[in-house]
C-alpha cells in the first residue's frame, strides 16, 4: 500500500508538469491563496512554523516518501498538505517545512518536494484536475476532514500579517513607521552600532552603471577594525530604498556570509532586482532589520553584481 501511494504522489507531480503550458493556470481556492499573497518568502523563515501553518490552513503529517525525498507540499482544491518523512530531527523537519512554505508563498507552486540535499522540485500547473485520491491528500487522518472539505481558514482571509509578529523577536521595535523613518533608523544603525558611514549617493556619480542600487565599501581604522561605508541611490521609490538600506546594513554586519569578493577598491555593488528570501543569510537578516525598524519589507534578496567595466565606472566616491 505504501508503494502504491508513493507512486501516486509521483504521478500527480508528473500530471502537473505535463499540463504545463496548456493554458492559463487555474486559481487556488481563495482562502489559502489570499493568505499566501499577504505573506512573503522571508515570513517562512521568521515566523514559527505553527503560526505559518495556521495562517495557510495547512495540515501536517509524516509519511515515507520515494527516493531521498524528505518533504512534500501539495496545494489542491483549497487544501495545503505537508508531509515529512519519519525520523527527521525537529530542526531538520522545520527547516524543510520552511523551505516548502517559502517556495509556495513566493511562487504558488502546487506540488513541491525537498530532498536530502535540499534540492527543490516543483510543478508549475495547479492540481485542480487531479483526483485527491491519487495523492496522499486522500490519506490524511479523518479528524482533518475529507479531501474535498478544506479546513476552515475563513478567520485568516482578512488577516493582517503584521499581527502575526506581535510579541516576537521580529516585531518592530517602535511600531510600524514610514519608509523615511525606517531609512533614518537604518542609517543610524550603520553609523552608530556598526561605526560606519551612511550617505546618499552623490549626484556627481550619476548615471550609475545599469542595475546598481547601492554600494558598500570596506573601510578600516588604524587598529584594523572594520567600518562600512554605504551609499544608496536616491532616485528610486522610498520602499525600495528602505529595503536596500536594510540589505546594505545586513551586508555590512555579515561580510563573512557572502561568497562574492569586492572589487579592487573593496567595493560591493548591490543590484536593485529583488528576489525571494530562500533561507537564512544576508537577505533574511536584511528583512529582519527592516521589519525591526518598522517596515513590512518586500523581497529582500538583492544580487551582488560584478564590478562594472572600467569604461562604465562612476567617479570614485569620497569617504
Amino acid at each position: 500500500m505504501e508503494a502504491k501511494s508513493d507512486r501516486a504522489v509521483t504521478n500527480s507531480a508528473r500530471v502537473c508538469k505535463e499540463q504545463s503550458g496548456t493554458g492559463a493556470p487555474k486559481a487556488l481556492t481563495p482562502a489559502p491563496e489570499r493568505a499566501a499573497s499577504m505573506l512573503r518568502a522571508h515570513d517562512a523563515w521568521a515566523l514559527p512554523v505553527e503560526v505559518l501553518g495556521e495562517a495557510l490552513g495547512a495540515t501536517f503529517f509524516q509519511k515515507e516518501l520515494i527516493d531521498d525525498q524528505q518533504a512534500w507540499l501539495i496545494a489542491l482544491r483549497g487544501r495545503i498538505v505537508v508531509a515529512t518523512v519519519p525520523g527527521l530531527s525537529e530542526e531538520a523537519k522545520k527547516h524543510h517545512i520552511r523551505r516548502l512554505f517559502s517556495e509556495y508563498i513566493s511562487h504558488g507552486w502546487a506540488a513541491i518536494t525537498v530532498d536530502a540535499e535540499e534540492e527543490v522540485t516543483f510543478a508549475e500547473t495547479f492540481l485542480e484536475e487531479v483526483d485527491p485520491a491519487e495523492t496522499f491528500l486522500g490519506e490524511v487522518d479523518p479528524e482533518h476532514g475529507p479531501a474535498d472539505d478544506p479546513p476552515d481558514v475563513g478567520a485568516k482571509q482578512n488577516m493582517d500579517v503584521r499581527d502575526l509578529y506581535e510579541g516576537s523577536a521580529y516585531a518592530p521595535l517602535h511600531g510600524w513607521r514610514s519608509d523615511e523613518e525606517v531609512i533614518t533608523a537604518l542609517r543610524t544603525l550603520i553609523t552608530d552600532a556598526l561605526a560606519g558611514t551612511a550617505e546618499d549617493m552623490p549626484e556627481e556619480v550619476y548615471p550609475l552603471p545599469e542595475g546598481v542600487g547601492a554600494m558598500v565599501a570596506i573601510g578600516y581604522d588604524e587598529q584594523g577594525a572594520l567600518h562600512p561605508l554605504v551609499w544608496v541611490r536616491t532616485d528610486i521609490p522610498s520602499g525600495l530604498r528602505a529595503d536596500l538600506w536594510g540589505y546594505c546594513a545586513a551586508l555590512s554586519a555579515s561580510l563573512d556570509r557572502v561568497d562574492v569578493e569586492p572589487d579592487e577598491n573593496g567595493i560591493f555593488y548591490v543590484g536593485m532586482e529583488r528576489s525571494p528570501v530562500t533561507g537564512p543569510g544576508v537577505a533574511l537578516l536584511a528583512a529582519a532589520m527592516v521589519q525591526r525598524m518598522g517596515r513590512r519589507p518586500e523581497d529582500c534578496a538583492f544580487p551582488l553584481l560584478d564590478p562594472p567595466a572600467q569604461a562604465e565606472e562612476a567617479p570614485p566616491l569620497a569617504a
